[in-house]
């Protein structure tokens, strides 16, 4: 991994606590250099994070005592291919810890969103008057959607039981009991449960011929008066023309979008003029200091492992065509 993202992730003591645990073999900046590397044929463990080349066979051919991936970041859907499952690798992922500050951004753009703040600091700003509080509804006892309950879902769902809301969850792969466990209304279709939500969360993974496009125009449509969306998952889980064309229409609605389908929109997207738009261009996920803790998961899995011990986050094939 670069330098300055290494920076991030682990700081002295931690870096210091790696090197105690394993003997680094290899520290390298990039694919390249780990592939042009002496003594990379020695690597059993492999330590990475956002921007790591994908692991395709070409690749795990030049590591072959290479045994486990500990990946630093959240998602490994661009880091393995078939071959690391093929090797038989262990691959363990941050997700968990990746999560947490996801599930704040979405409990703090709820409350923004049920305190009417996004419409009323454009009106302020664009109108030079305050706007009425009449159908400001307040962030008490509301109706809060979530599209998919996994993990960033349920820690936002743990949230936002502090606003007496009622919660409603849709998910066709997650078992009843999970949703009990969470103590959220699970949704028995999506039309239903968006027709029902003053704030819409999207928390759907991008799974190819499944998930694209999910969330339709027709479905935005039903929406009520003066509702919230929020997407922190991928830009390509929206039918982003048919959101554009709803947004229109329905200026009452309101959309904060940390993913778009084409990052950043293309110039001359409606999506920067629109007034019911707030772009915020991926600051959900770990950022700055919050990335400390995905280094400190790291260097707890090594020293696991250096026991002799199973990794507790590792994720395995199947698991990982439905992550996000």
């Amino acid at each position: 991994m670069p330098a300055t993202l290494r920076a991030d992730l682990f700081g002295r003591a931690e870096w210091e606590e790696l090197t105690r645990t394993v003997d680094v073999v290899a520290d390298c900046e990039n694919g390249p250099a780990l592939l042009a590397h002496p003594r990379r044929r020695e690597g059993e463990v492999l330590v990475t994070s956002w921007g790591a080349p994908q692991l395709t066979r070409e690749v795990l051919d030049e590591l072959p005592s290479l045994r486990t991936v500990v990946y630093a970041a959240g998602s490994i859907r661009r880091l393995v291919s078939d071959s690391v499952w093929e090797r038989g690798l262990v691959v363990t992922s941050a997700a968990e810890v990746n999560n947490e500050p996801v599930a704040e951004f979405v409990y703090a753009q709820t409350v923004l969103a049920l305190k009417d703040a996004h419409r009323r600091s454009r009106h302020i700003v664009e109108k030079g008057e305050y706007p009425s509080m009449e159908a400001v509804p307040g962030i008490y006892r509301q109706n809060i959607g979530l599209v998919s309950f996994g993990s960033t879902a349920r820690k936002a769902a743990h949230r936002l039981h502090g606003l007496e809301s009622e919660i409603l969850a849709w998910d066709p792969y997650q078992d009843e009991s999970v949703f009990r466990a969470a103590d959220v209304i699970r949704a028995d279709g999506l039309p239903e449960m968006v027709s029902r939500s003053r704030v819409l969360s999207i928390h759907t993974p991008l799974i190819p011929g499944r998930t694209e496009k999910l969330i339709t125009g027709e479905l935005l449509r039903l929406l009520p008066e003066g509702a919230t969306l929020i997407n922190t998952a991928r830009g390509g889980v929206i039918d982003e023309e048919a959101m554009i064309e709803v947004l229109f229409e329905r200026p009452d609605l309101f959309a904060v979008l940390d993913v778009t389908t084409k990052e950043p929109p293309a110039p001359g997207s409606p999506l920067y003029t629109l007034p019911n738009v707030m772009l915020t261009g991926h600051v959900a996920g770990t950022i700055g200091g919050e990335r400390r803790a995905l280094g400190r998961l790291a260097v707890d899995e090594l020293r696991r492992i250096a026991h002799g011990l199973p990794p507790r986050y590792s994720v395995s094939a199947e698991a990982a065509r439905t992550q996000a």
